[in-house]
């Protein structure tokens, strides 16, 4: 093992400082999060080859991009990666391959989508989040060099058309012309001409009435063009792909014929068409024609996991695979030939079975609950339940256990807890707890496809407390009970309609029952729990309904705690407030969490804002938020008065903070920094998932300032450790993963 320890004399200046939560007696519009979870840190990617769901990669033959698009960045190699952990040579977005908050301007990035380079090495890149597409005039040469054209899709409207343009996914360009897609908007872009001006309006348009979701572009700009769609006016909606036979060059041009499934891909010199999807990669000898002409070859692995992302690139003779579920980019280094060919390795990963999101704990679609002490995450993607027997109060704490649901077939939407019983539910399935499973024990019951006289369609909400039981259904339907169902054969004693209306989470602290509904209007119903208890046709205490003062989005769920209610609203990226109930509805005492201020209700992934918030779960003087589907991330929103400090935390240290090693993850050799604001003894150590100490890397007295710890993990296998900052009794704690 090599230690070298390398100092320099400059004071820990206040920006690097970690902050304490500061004391305030309830929540602050704008407030930031202070911890987080599923995820490294705020502000921290975990280094240059730690991606977070790559969206799309692009190549000129000679340089190779590749959209970062959860770590609000695009990463640049000068030459083509030849092995897993070929390092980049740049990024945008950002200034360093550690930051990654969104941002505005243009040398800032907010979830980028697609990229593209022309031979002559102008880039473009679809700043989705930000509602626009970047144009880099030569290739950059600097990180978080500025983009020299911004074409801001809002502004590409045309008076007295209805429709707004926003949310690019799709670019392209061969260096001379340009095309974008606008998701929603629904319309293809074409520039004949390389933009030269900002906002420059595009020559024509398409856009058609089966478009849905635009999303990828995939064209040579001569011969073929063919662009995704995530939701098709098809045959319902659906995924799949539009293809015109020729390029197209008039106004609404209509398409030629339609493919079921969301590709994108490139025609190769020889003639062939090759092709990422949602499920496999696909070769076709020639561009398709019609919609019957299948791939001559199919391929398959089970470490491909894509969804929103499919994206395939050819140079250098090797084939390159975005693989967006996956976390990496899997990489044939010769043209696969036969279906079960597998990728001979994968960019980001040290292996094609290794997804590094597990080295940062990331779970999918987290809902959360607590029994006050705990906190609990379950989620429908990964089919699994996580526990923390404690709250965490580090952000990237792994859980203390993590239960995969799989053997119960089990995807569950939502969960409840209430006396140490757990009910997990979704799909057409309720699994039962009567005490928490801390140690991976099977549940108790199952109810499967119906519960006394219930028939479930797809259950979207389950509540549990002293009084009720309470199940909602996706046909608009929530069923009561007076206790948690035993036999199975017990019939709900209340049922309350919604008139067919999409309903989603329950919640219930005992006093209030949450309905949240996600028709037209949205909005939540509040109920008393006396009042179902009491009366056959119980009334909702309240009505919130979705308004030009209060614009609800799909709201997810509501929760009511110590007579206060938040609600997630989930589409438009916030989490409302009020800390009296009575005043719920109301612009009175509203907080607006996740936004800097109304009426921006823009996506980001950053401490102080919010992406798709869709559960939550109060404990002590916290709020907990689970984002869903394109950021996933567990964030603590706290405050602290005289009635709730006594559930606080010992305040973080603020006069030495722990930074995360770089490169992470890393193969044998990894660099590790810290800053002392004051002198004093400092213990640096590395530790193994069981506590165990296995390096001491520091234990001496040393001055203010900056230190860098070169450690070299020798013979010790790959997989998650820890490296633990103790200076004056107080620890900070930060996790790297070890690949080789």
């Amino acid at each position: 093992m090599r230690i070298a320890v390398l100092c320099s004399a400059v004071l820990l200046s206040s920006a690097f400082l970690q902050q304490s939560a500061s004391a305030q007696s309830w929540f602050k519009t704008g407030q930031a999060a202070d911890l987080m979870l599923s995820g490294v840190d705020f502000n921290n990617s975990g280094g240059a080859l730690l991606f977070h769901h790559p969206t799309g990669i692009a190549t000129d033959g000679t340089r190779f991009v590749l959209c970062d698009r959860f770590n609000n960045r695009v990463l640049i190699w000068n030459s083509l990666p030849t092995r897993w952990n070929t390092l980049p040579n740049l990024v945008l977005g950002q200034t360093d391959f550690t930051s990654n908050n969104p941002g505005t301007s243009k040398s800032q990035l907010n979830w980028p989508g697609n990229a593209s380079i022309g031979l002559n090495g102008v880039l473009v890149v679809a700043d989705t989040d930000n509602d626009r597409i970047l144009i880099w005039n030569q290739l950059p040469t600097r990180d978080g060099q500025a983009a020299n054209i911004e074409i801001a899709l809002p502004k590409l409207s045309i008076p007295g058309t209805p429709r707004n343009y926003e949310w690019p996914w799709g670019v392209w360009t061969d260096g001379t012309k340009l095309i974008a897609t606008a998701t929603h908007g629904e319309t293809i872009f074409f520039w004949n001409t390389l933009p030269t001006s900002d906002n420059q309006h595009p020559d024509y348009r398409i856009s058609l009435p089966q478009f849905g979701t635009l999303r990828n572009i995939s064209t040579d700009g001569k011969t073929y063009f063919f662009v995704s769609d995530h939701n098709a006016k098809v045959n319902g909606d659906m995924p799949g792909t539009f293809f015109w036979n020729s390029f197209p060059s008039t106004e609404n041009q209509p398409f030629d014929f339609f493919r079921e499934e969301w590709i994108k891909g490139f025609k190769l010199p020889n003639g062939q068409l090759v092709a990422g999807g949602i499920n496999s990669v696909y070769v076709w000898n020639s561009v398709p024609t019609t919609a019957t002409l299948n791939p001559s070859l199919t391929l398959r692995n089970n470490y491909y996991k894509n969804g929103d992302g499919p994206d395939v690139v050819y140079a250098g003779g090797r084939l390159y695979v975005n693989n967006y579920n996956g976390n990496n980019v899997q990489v044939y280094d010769s043209f696969p030939i036969s279906s079960n060919q597998q990728p001979d390795w994968a960019l980001g990963s040290p292996s094609i079975s290794v997804n590094t999101l597990d080295s940062i704990h990331y779970i999918q679609n987290p809902v959360l609950a607590s029994d006050g002490s705990r906190l609990i995450a379950s989620s429908d993607f990964d089919r699994t339940l996580w526990i923390w027997n404690s709250f965490p109060t580090k952000s990237g704490k792994a859980p203390d256990k993590k239960m995969s649901l799989s053997s119960f077939d089990l995807a569950p939407w939502d969960n409840a807890i209430y006396d140490g019983k757990l009910v997990l539910a979704g799909k057409k399935k309720i699994v039962i707890w009567e005490s928490l499973p801390l140690n991976g024990e099977p549940p108790n019951r199952i109810f499967a496809d119906k519960l006394g006289s219930v028939q479930f369609q797809e259950i979207k909400g389950v509540a549990l407390d002293s009084a009720c039981f309470s199940i909602a259904d996706q046909n608009g339907m929530v069923y009561v009970w007076n206790t948690l169902p035993i036999s199975g054969t017990e019939n709900p004693v209340r049922t309350l309609s919604f008139s067919s209306q999409s309903l989603n989470h329950l919640n219930s602290d005992g006093t209030y029952l949450c309905v949240s509904v996600q028709g037209n209007p949205p909005g939540i119903y509040i109920y008393r729990i006396a009042e179902l208890k009491a009366s056959v046709n119980p009334q909702p205490f309240k009505s919130i309904l979705s308004s030009p003062n209060l614009p609800l989005n799909l709201p997810a769920e509501a929760v009511t705690f110590d007579g206060s209610l938040a609600i997630a609203n989930t589409s438009n990226n916030s989490v409302f407030l009020w800390k009296n109930i009575q005043d719920a509805g109301t612009n009175n005492g509203l907080v607006i969490l996740g936004q800097p201020s109304p009426p921006n209700y823009k996506p980001a992934i950053g401490s102080d804002r919010l992406f798709m918030p869709a559960s939550m779960t109060f404990a002590g003087n916290s709020l907990w938020v689970g984002e869903m589907k394109f950021s996933s991330r567990i964030l603590r929103f706290r405050f602290t008065d005289q009635a709730t400090n006594v559930h606080d935390k010992a305040p973080e240290p603020t006069d030495f903070v722990l930074l995360q090693n770089y490169p992470n993850p890393f193969n044998s050799e990894t660099v590790i920094r810290y800053q002392l604001s004051t002198a004093g003894e400092a213990r640096l150590s590395v530790i193994d998932l069981l506590g165990r100490e296995l390096r001491t890397l520091v234990d001496a007295r040393q001055s203010a300032g900056v230190y860098r710890v070169v450690f070299d993990a020798g013979r010790m296998p790959s997989g998650v450790y820890f490296y633990l900052l103790n200076v004056r009794s107080s620890v900070q704690t930060k996790a790297m993963t070890l690949m080789k």
